[in-house]
């Protein structure tokens, strides 16, 4: 294909509509809330195992 020019076809991603946008951000706001919340958790559980192996 050398010397011509290839016509390229555009590629555009769908348009969301502003409530799926929405859901999915607060499906992320979620996740995230939720993967704190665990770590939390388990840090507590480690000091506190840590904690007791020291007594």
């Amino acid at each position: 294909m050398r010397g011509r020019l290839v016509h390229m076809i555009d590629h555009h991603a769908p348009q969301m509509s502003t409530g799926t946008v929405r859901l999915s951000q607060r499906g992320v706001a979620v996740g995230m809330t939720l993967g704190v919340l665990a770590g939390a958790g388990w840090t507590v559980s480690m000091v506190v195992t840590l904690a007791s192996w020291m007594l």
